[in-house]
């Protein structure tokens, strides 16, 4: 993990080995999204669930607070699958479908990589059980096991 921190925008973008002036732009427009409450790039912000998570003396989306106060902070992430509000879409047996719908063959999908299978997210834990059931409902399909 690769953290770090800068006296100004530019400075932390140095820090991170990324462009200034890219990431002045980026924060600029972001400070933006902020000001009007509406997130143009990724809807952060727009559905319930965010703004549970968001903090309620931001306004006016609890979920964009402008980035104006030095210093500046930055954290190299990478990139995962858990909570990203999509995934593969999967058929009843698990296997991977293409945009068109039609199955993707040998490719099989269950957990937080799929598109949600649960209407809503009722809270921690809840996706497990679909994860267990697509992993047996793939294995058997997989091994052309049928249930008696």
């Amino acid at each position: 993990m690769s953290a770090t921190k800068g006296k100004t925008i530019e400075e932390l973008a140095i820090n991170m080995g990324i462009d200034p002036n890219g990431l002045k732009a980026t924060v600029k427009r972001f400070n933006v999204f902020a000001t009007t409450g509406k997130d143009e790039d990724f809807c952060r912000g727009d559905a319930a669930y965010d703004r549970y998570y968001g903090d309620p003396a931001v306004t006016p989306n609890p979920c964009l607070g402008p980035i104006l106060q030095p210093p500046f902070h930055a954290l190299k992430l990478q990139p995962g699958d858990f909570g990203t509000q999509g995934g593969m879409v999967i058929n009843e047996d698990a296997q991977v479908l293409t945009i068109q719908g039609d199955v993707i063959q040998g490719l099989y999908a269950c957990g937080n990589c799929t598109a949600a299978v649960l209407p809503t997210y009722p809270g921690p834990g809840s996706t497990l059980g679909p994860a267990m059931t697509f992993a047996y409902q793939a294995a058997k399909h997989m091994t052309g096991w049928q249930d008696r």
